[in-house]
C-alpha cells in the first residue's frame, strides 16, 4: 500500500463542517491526523491531573494551617495555666515564709518574756532577802508580813529595839525611828506591788503569745498534713496510671488510633491513659506532647512520667514510665502494646506532666 493511500485511509480523517443549515454555500471540508485526538486527550488528562493535584495540596495546606493554629491556641492556654500555677506556688511559698518568720518572731518574744519573768522573780527574791536583812538589823522577826485582803498593813507596831547601854547621846528618838520604819515598809510594799503588777502583765502577755504561737503551730501542722496528703494522693495516682496502662499490654497498634481497646499508636496511648485516669489533657502527637509538662532527669523519673525518643533530631515516639527502669508503650504494628527497658533506645527527654 502506498503511503499517500495509507495516510488517506488510516491516519487522516475527513471532516465536513456545515456553517449554516440549508445554506447554499459549500460546506467546509478538512482533514486531521488520528494522533491529534490523542494529543488533545493527553493534554486534557494532564490538565485535569494538575488541577486535582493543586486542589488537593491546597486543601491539605489549609488543614495543616488549621491544625497549626489550634496547636498555637492550645500552647497559649497551657502557658496561661502554667503561669497561674506558678503564681499560686509563689503565693504559697510567700505564705510559708511569712509563717516561718512569724513563728521565729514569736519564739524570740517568748524567750524575751521568759527571761524577763526570770529577772522579775530574781528581783523578788532579792527584795525578800533584803527585807529579812533589814529586819535582822532592826532586831525584828524575819519573814514577810501578811497583808490583809484590803491592802492595809498590820496594826501591830514592831517592838523598838533596846537602846544600847552607856552613853545615850546620839541615839535615834523612838518616834523618828517608827516613822522611818513605816516609810521603809511602805516603799517596799509599793515596790513589791509594782513588781507583782508587772509580773502579772508579763504572765498575761506570755499566755497570749503562747496562744498565738500554738495557733501558728496548728496552722503549720495542718499545712504539713495537707501537703503530705497531697503527696500521698499523687503517689497513689501514679500507681493507678501504671496499673491502668499495664492492663492494655498485648493490645493492637493502629497508626492514628486513639483507643487502646480497638487499636492505638504511641501518642494516642499516653493521651488516653492520662486523660481517663488522671484527667490530664495531652496534645495528639509525640512531638507536641514533649513540649508539655516539666523536664526531669533520668534518675528523677517516677511512674507516670513520659519518656520521649527521636530519630533524625525529631521526636517520633513516646512511652509511659512504670518504674524500675521500664516503660510501657504502643511500639509498632508487629508487637503492639508492650513493656520494654527504658534504654532500648536512647531517651531524648523525660517529662513530668502531673505537676508534682
Amino acid at each position: 500500500m502506498k503511503w499517500k493511500r495509507f495516510k488517506k485511509e488510516r491516519i487522516s480523517l475527513n471532516y465536513t463542517i456545515m456553517l449554516l443549515p440549508h445554506s447554499q454555500k459549500n460546506p467546509i471540508h478538512f482533514k486531521t491526523p488520528v494522533w491529534t485526538f490523542g494529543l488533545i486527550f493527553l493534554g486534557v488528562l494532564v490538565l485535569t491531573g494538575t488541577s486535582l493535584f493543586f486542589a488537593g495540596s491546597r486543601i491539605q495546606l489549609q488543614v495543616v494551617r488549621q491544625e497549626k493554629e489550634q496547636l498555637e491556641i492550645e500552647k497559649e492556654n497551657l502557658e496561661q495555666e502554667w503561669q497561674l500555677l506558678a503564681a499560686e506556688k509563689q503565693m504559697a511559698d510567700e505564705e510559708n515564709e511569712a509563717l516561718r518568720s512569724a513563728r521565729y518572731a514569736q519564739e524570740q518574744e517568748l524567750k524575751e518574756l521568759e527571761q524577763r519573768t526570770k529577772d522579775t522573780i530574781g528581783e523578788l527574791k532579792e527584795l525578800v532577802e533584803r527585807e529579812n536583812q533589814i529586819r535582822a538589823e532592826l532586831g525584828l522577826e524575819t519573814g514577810t508580813e501578811e497583808e490583809s485582803g484590803s491592802g492595809e498593813e498590820s496594826s501591830e507596831t514592831p517592838s523598838q529595839p533596846p537602846a544600847p547601854e552607856g552613853d545615850q547621846t546620839g541615839s535615834i528618838p523612838s518616834g523618828d525611828f517608827q516613822t522611818s520604819l513605816s516609810l521603809s515598809r511602805a516603799e517596799r510594799a509599793m515596790s513589791f506591788s509594782s513588781i507583782q503588777s508587772e509580773l502579772s502583765y508579763l504572765q498575761d502577755s506570755l499566755s497570749h503569745v503562747s496562744g498565738q504561737y500554738e495557733s501558728y503551730l496548728n496552722t503549720i501542722e495542718a499545712k504539713k498534713e495537707a501537703e503530705a496528703a497531697e503527696i500521698a494522693r499523687k503517689e497513689a495516682l501514679r500507681q493507678t496510671i501504671v496499673s491502668d496502662a499495664l492492663q492494655f499490654v498485648g493490645g493492637s497498634y493502629v497508626y492514628g488510633g486513639n483507643d487502646p481497646h480497638t487499636g492505638v499508636d504511641c501518642s494516642g496511648f499516653t493521651r488516653y491513659i492520662l486523660s481517663h485516669t488522671a484527667g490530664i489533657y495531652l496534645n495528639r502527637t509525640a512531638a507536641s506532647q514533649s513540649a508539655q509538662g516539666r523536664s526531669v532527669k533520668a534518675e528523677e523519673a517516677r511512674p507516670g512520667d513520659l519518656v520521649f525518643y527521636s530519630s533524625g533530631g525529631h521526636v517520633d515516639h513516646v512511652a509511659l514510665y512504670i518504674g524500675g527502669g521500664r516503660i510501657v508503650h504502643a511500639s509498632n504494628e508487629r508487637v503492639g502494646i508492650i513493656t520494654s527497658d527504658m534504654y532500648y533506645r536512647t531517651p531524648v527527654k523525660i517529662v513530668n506532666v502531673l505537676g508534682d
